[in-house]
């Protein structure tokens, strides 16, 4: 799997299309992935700018049903960008994320802390998954966040299901012996219900590329996807986030 950080550009807006996964109906709960550069190097002067448009626009975004904003930066863990920005942000519909990131006042702002457009891409939260621990894990001291970004192989979401359910269930015991508190899955964009997106959450960051970096584990994860998967790792920070 490709152990690099993808800061792609495009724009704050999302599609409108029906956004429907194959498989069992879930919960409508949706995440947002933001990546990008900071518009400077100097990480301070760029957390004040985070934090304003953060803290200026929380309400409104929780009054839309945003119920979780992770603020994380880049590692050099497999070959992370470093200081590379990374938001995470969990609504509890696709129509709220969607009317937030398309406001133009929104996007005006939240512009301001890239150096360049970042990328934004949205997928639907699937609890029927494997996994366990939340996000919330991270909510207490310093964690790191193994992002995992790809394409499904199998169109058929229900096998492409088994298939990683085995693999997560099977190495379930070892992440956790290695401090990994947390493995929450997304799948489906609003575009393309093979994308998939998985959050880890460490503790410790001594295991992270010994674990991931596993022939065995590498070779039985990267059969769920078309192409060899990115991964990153960000570390957590004390910017405004709730």
């Amino acid at each position: 799997m490709d152990s690099v950080d993808s800061t792609d550009t495009g724009d704050m807006s999302t599609d409108t299309e029906d956004a429907t996964t194959t498989g069992e109906p879930v919960g409508n709960e949706w995440g947002a992935l933001v990546r990008g550069s900071l518009f400077t190097d100097d990480l301070e002067m760029a957390q004040g700018v985070h934090d304003a448009v953060a803290m200026g626009g929380q309400k409104a975004a929780m009054a839309a049903g945003d119920f979780g904003h992770d603020a994380l930066l880049g590692t050099t863990l497999l070959g992370t960008t470093e200081n590379a920005f990374l938001g995470i942000d969990q609504w509890e519909s696709l129509e709220g994320a969607q009317a937030v990131y398309g406001d133009p006042d929104f996007q005006a702002a939240f512009g301001m802390l890239f150096g360049r457009p970042p990328l934004l891409e949205l997928f639907e939260r699937r609890e029927d998954w494997h996994g366990w621990g939340s996000l919330e894990a991270a909510d207490a001291g310093e964690h790191w966040f193994v992002v995992v970004r790809g394409r499904l192989a199998d169109a058929d979401i229900d096998a492409a299901q088994q298939q990683h359910d085995m693999i997560a269930m099977g190495g379930e015991a070892d992440a956790l012996a290695a401090g990994d508190v947390a493995h929450v899955v997304w799948v489906g964009s609003p575009e393309d219900p093979q994308q998939f997106f998985a959050v880890d959450v460490w503790t410790d960051s001594t295991a992270i590329e010994a674990f991931y970096g596993n022939p065995d584990f590498q070779m039985a994860f990267g059969m769920l996807f078309e192409a060899p998967p990115t991964v990153a790792v960000y570390g957590s920070t004390d910017w405004h986030q709730w």
